[in-house]
């Protein structure tokens, strides 16, 4: 896919160091309900976890909020630091890992070519499982089928839902959001909400080159070692990458957004992303910019982190509940 040195900056921009992420003790009062659940998104089984406030009558609903890890993370993290402490403020909350991250399935290429068939007919065949995959279309499609497997659980109240995302996931929060009337609040926490300024500098005609090269076999159907960057996991679609576009449903955003930034963010430039995104909803819903002190990975621990999630937790509260 030609030389990555000219990309590393656009990469920058949308990885979320959500392994980062500290915990801090649990209150003494009983912690949360806790369920591990599978759900399907595409053909892969994806892995997430559902909280719920202890003791809920059977007929008692209460709002939710799905909850959407970045780039090299995965639930376990938000298990830890999101989940319980959101749950205890009387939501359902729901967690999953992406699409080949965490322990959900990945993407499966075939190492020989299928017979062909008139009807569905069962196979053994010698497959790649591929991890690791940074595709953010794919995972719009993942963050989707969690909320549609969410919408069933009972104690929600399906129509009232938050959901939360941090860096990368904070623009998948954003168009997870923007696509489904369910949702009636959002939170992005130091998010990538403008991919194409990250990408400008990429021309679309070397990505639609790249397109041509993998429909034709010419380059693998899954990025592996030659699209990886230093300090950055797994393994960026660049084609992906440049097609992703959270900044096209700003105007479709309907419901009250909140924007935490970093106030010494060094990995995009935050005018043109949460900012820039919260100027544009004036005048038309509720939003909030926060710009909390710190660099971008201070956001998951200590004082940056507390106050991050006080935010999440009043905002949710004030739009979610009566």
């Amino acid at each position: 896919m030609g030389s990555l040195a000219a990309l590393s900056r656009g990469l920058a921009v949308v990885v979320a160091a959500t392994s980062f992420l500290i915990a801090p003790a649990l209150a003494a009062d009983a912690p949360p309900e806790q369920r591990t659940i599978t759900f399907w998104s595409d053909g892969a089984r994806l892995k997430g976890d559902v909280f719920k406030p202890r003791g809920l009558a059977a007929d008692q609903k209460l709002p939710g909020i799905l909850l959407i890890h970045g780039w090299g993370g995965n639930r376990a993290n938000l298990n830890r630091a999101y989940a319980p402490q959101l749950a205890r403020k009387g939501f359902v909350v729901m967690t999953f890992d992406l699409r080949s991250w965490g322990e959900s399935d990945g993407f499966l290429v075939a190492d020989e070519k299928l017979p062909a068939a008139d009807e569905i007919s069962d196979l053994s065949v010698d497959v790649q499982h591929v991890r690791s995959i940074v595709n953010p279309l794919e995972m719009i499609e993942d963050a989707r089928a969690a909320l549609s497997w969410f919408v069933a659980e009972p104690n929600l109240e399906a129509d009232n839902l938050g959901v939360w995302g941090t860096s990368l996931g904070g623009g998948l929060a954003l168009v997870t959001a923007a696509n489904d009337r369910r949702v009636k609040a959002l939170v992005t926490q130091v998010g990538a909400v403008n991919n194409k300024a990250a990408f400008a500098e990429i021309p679309d005609e070397m990505v639609a080159g790249w397109e041509t090269q993998r429909a034709r076999g010419k380059i693998t159907p899954y990025p592996g070692p030659e699209s990886s960057s230093p300090g950055l996991e797994g393994f960026p679609d660049l084609i992906a990458m440049k097609r992703y576009d959270p900044a096209a449903y700003w105007d479709r955003l309907a419901v009250p957004t909140l924007v935490i930034e970093a106030e010494d963010e060094e990995l995009f430039d935050r005018k043109l992303n949460g900012l820039a995104l919260h100027e544009s909803l004036q005048g038309r819903v509720p939003s909030r910019y926060v710009a909390v002190p710190g660099k971008h990975y201070d956001i998951y621990r200590g004082e940056g982190y507390a106050r991050a999630l006080e935010l999440a937790q009043d905002w949710f509260s004030e739009h979610l509940k009566p």
